[in-house]
């Protein structure tokens, strides 16, 4: 019976001169010297009791055995570098302190649920979230400073992976005695006209779409940006201008002097999770998690 001892690096020392066809090639691709090598095979076959090579001086020929054992070996040895990425992502993840950015206002139901969730699966792993004013809607994706992100799209980056968790109306947010506060609800044209509150410039893309730039012949007249809600609804209450925001600021942040009502002529906004693909072993779990946040939207409205 053959010898069981076998180890990795004969393993790999028999590929290396089976593919290259010759001792020192072999030599140069593992590092290691000619004599190494050829003592390292010749230990393998003696431990396996069968010949592997057939040599010459000016040849190294692979037997009928030794290519039956290659190509085993070969799928071994990639099973095993499986076997090892797939426990270190897993170690990783583990002992990761994973970053979870979100924006103000956007999960006020997602985020508190889906930490206590995740606690409550990993209770080893850590999660620390940061919060992003409206300054930088990306949430931290814009500079990598996270791994994942609770986000209102658009926020202008390309590549990322989302998965959205939220859907829900744009309202307007009206200061009371407001013409349109009168209504139960509004259309986008009666918005247009009315001078608006605007996310910080640096936004980009994300202020454009909440002062419905997509819907307008001309630029908005922008009265005053603000970076954070409560700022926001200040300059509203003051009847600065009028602002335009999800139904959920509606819930989350009623108070005197404020008044909101939905658009209804426009999509609802979206809140998602999101990451870059490279990050997808780390934020696995977290995303998993996350799937089940709608079913847990279902059962609450349905209670």
């Amino acid at each position: 019976m053959a010898n069981s001892n076998i180890t990795l690096r004969q393993l790999r020392a028999f590929l290396a001169v089976a593919e290259q066809r010759s001792f020192s090639r072999a030599a140069e691709r593992l590092m290691v010297s000619n004599p190494w090598v050829s003592e390292t095979v010749k230990d393998l076959e003696r431990q396996l009791g069968f010949q592997l090579f057939e040599r010459t001086t000016r040849s190294v020929e692979v037997t009928e055995a030794g290519q039956i054992f290659a190509q085993l070996v070969g799928h071994v040895l990639e099973d095993l570098d499986s076997a090892v990425k797939s426990a270190r992502r897993t170690a990783e993840r583990k002992n990761f302190e994973l970053t979870l950015g979100y924006t103000i206002g956007a999960g006020l139901e997602v985020v508190p649920w889906l930490l206590r969730s995740f606690a409550a699966t990993y209770p080893d792993r850590r999660l620390k979230t940061v919060e992003f004013d409206f300054s930088d809607p990306t949430a931290g994706l814009r500079d990598s400073s996270v791994q994942a992100a609770i986000i209102r799209p658009p926020i202008g980056l390309t590549g990322l992976t989302m998965l959205e968790l939220v859907s829900e109306e744009r309202v307007v947010c009206l200061p009371e005695g407001h013409p349109l506060a009168a209504r139960a609800s509004v259309e986008v044209a009666d918005v247009l006209e009315w001078p608006i509150i605007a996310a910080p410039e640096s936004s980009g893309i994300w202020r454009d779409y909440w002062v419905l730039a997509d819907y307008r012949t001309s630029p908005a007249e922008i009265v005053g940006e603000a970076s954070t809600r409560d700022a926001e609804l200040h300059m509203v209450a003051r009847g600065l201008g009028i602002s335009v925001t999800s139904a959920g600021a509606g819930r989350w942040y009623s108070r005197p002097g404020v008044v909101f009502r939905p658009i209804v002529d426009i999509p609802p906004c979206t809140v998602a999770l999101a990451w870059w693909p490279e990050f997808t072993p780390v934020v696995a779990d977290l995303v998993g998690i996350a799937k089940d946040f709608g079913s847990h939207v279902a059962g609450v409205a349905s209670t």
